[in-house]
């Protein structure tokens, strides 16, 4: 193993570029093309959720609401009225909905937006230091984190009331929290990583499966540890203290110990039925299910687990059909359902950004926000398909085995699949936290294909090198 650098003035001068490159993009955003933080901007790049036929587009401020009145409720889907609920991942409702509990309505949401920017500043730095960690080089970690704070999709994410910036800073602490105690072990350390995996989870239960995965590789990576069975122990604790208290609140309020939510027959069902494209549902699949029958079942988990017949009748009937959905729906996490039909990336808003013309008396839209309305699109494009090419060259070229880098190798694995058995979305929110683990390795490509890169590559080859010499 190489080994790394000590973090010295070059590097801190690196992370305040990072992060003064990242918040300043993210402020300027806001400033200009959400106005002030006072709308959701002129490009969306995460879909609202439509888990239901009778969901609304505003779910997540009912749910918000909800939260600061005292519990999480809403009509899940089928049910018959409004009840505690736990088909939707608590963690961005709840740490929003504590939120206003202490902060006036009207000014709730363009605080979230900028708190979304700072965390936006925090994800690009964190990426830095897992990248410079993982490849133990500074080049590489410089240009991962550059890249991060450039992402156009992340910066478009800032102005939405959705968790797709809290989902990728959660990520982001997860896989450098992994790094560090992965090399450096430690109890506390250890404690923090099985707590900071659970919080993942919460936020988005599509992690659950990385999360478990991530607890996994360290019990493993932990053998190499002075007193490591017991680095193992407390991280496995930490993990099951950051889940138990949701799922004892589950128990509490739909009388299952759901550990995240309770709808994973249903979003297999999505994904899963003869009118299933692998994308998001349509009405006309919700209109093929017997909606009395289950409005009629009173527990929230027995309601969809009704569901799990028909989804293993059609995967044993339509085998062929089970097959192109699931390419479909891999094609679809990384694009976006909307790219596969109509060739979008992110849904234009009807808000307009206008500014003040006093010479005219009168206000006008503003030019730079006209300007990344008409031209983000085709950026979001060519950013894509530049993350995905070089992003798999940079995983080919990072010897993904070696434990460095090995929690990136993770990401890019477990992320997808619940996706791809169940269903993408339409825009991209759902690869928006996996970009970030993308860019990384965009980074080590494009570091790779200097000259006299080799032994970057192969940093073990150096260190020999000096040894024999």
């Amino acid at each position: 193993m190489a080994e790394l650098r000590r973090f010295g003035s070059l590097d801190f001068l690196a992370l305040v570029l990072v992060l003064a490159t990242a918040g300043g993009l993210r402020v300027g955003y806001l400033m200009v093309c959400a106005d002030q933080a006072r709308s959701p901007g002129v490009l969306r790049v995460q879909e609202p959720s439509n888990l239901g036929p009778q969901s609304s587009p505003s779910e997540i401020e009912e749910l918000i609401a909800s939260v600061r009145d005292g519990s999480l409720r809403a009509k899940a889907p089928f049910a018959k009225d409004i009840e505690r609920t736990a088909h939707v991942s608590p963690g961005y409702p709840y740490l929003v909905g504590l939120l206003a509990r202490t902060v006036e309505t009207d000014q709730l949401y363009p605080l979230v937006r900028w708190i979304q920017a700072a965390l936006g500043g925090l994800t690009a730095a964190l990426y830095f230091l897992f990248a410079r960690r993982a490849f133990r080089h500074t080049g590489v970690g410089l240009l991962a984190g550059l890249l991060v704070a450039l992402n156009p999709f992340a910066i478009f994410a800032v102005a939405g009331i959705d968790d797709g910036v809290l989902a990728s800073f959660a990520l982001a602490v997860a896989l450098f929290s992994s790094s560090q105690t992965g090399e450096k072990g430690g109890e506390l350390g250890s404690l923090l990583l099985g707590l900071f995996w659970a919080g993942l989870a919460l936020v988005r239960a599509a992690f659950l499966p990385l999360s478990f995965a991530g607890v996994i590789w360290f019990l493993v990576r932990s053998r190499s540890f002075e007193r490591g069975w017991l680095c193992g122990l407390v991280s496995v604790l930490g993990f099951v203290v950051g889940l138990g208290p949701w799922c004892v609140r589950n128990y509490q309020a739909i009388r299952e110990p759901a550990p995240i939510v309770s709808t994973a027959y249903l979003h297999l069902w999505i994904g899963n039925n003869p009118l299933a494209t692998g994308g998001p549902p349509t009405s006309e699949a919700w209109a093929e299910l017997p909606a009395d029958e289950l409005a009629a079942i009173e527990s929230q988990v027995g309601r969809y687990e009704r569901l799990a017949p028909l989804v293993v009748r059609e995967l044993q009937e339509r085998p062929i059909s089970t097959v192109r959905r699931r390419l479909h729906a891999f094609l679809a996490f990384y694009l976006g359902d909307r790219w596969l039909a109509d060739g979008t990336l992110a849904a234009r808003m009807d808000s307009e950004v206008v500014v003040a013309d006093n010479a005219n008396r009168n206000e006008k839209s503003d030019p730079f926000a006209v300007l990344v309305r008409e031209r983000g699109p085709m950026f979001l494009q060519t950013w894509l398909v530049g993350m995905l090419l070089l992003g798999l060259i940079g995983w080919r070229w990072s010897y993904a085995y070696r434990w460095e880098s090995f929690p990136a190798t993770l990401a890019a694995f477990w992320i997808p699949v619940p996706y791809v058995l169940g269903h993408a979305e339409a825009l991209s929110g759902p690869r928006l936290p996996l970009d970030g683990v993308l860019l990384c390795f965009t980074a080590l490509a494009l570091v790779g294909l200097l000259p006299l890169s080799g032994s970057l590559l192969n940093p073990e080859s150096k260190q020999s090198q000096r040894e024999d010499s």
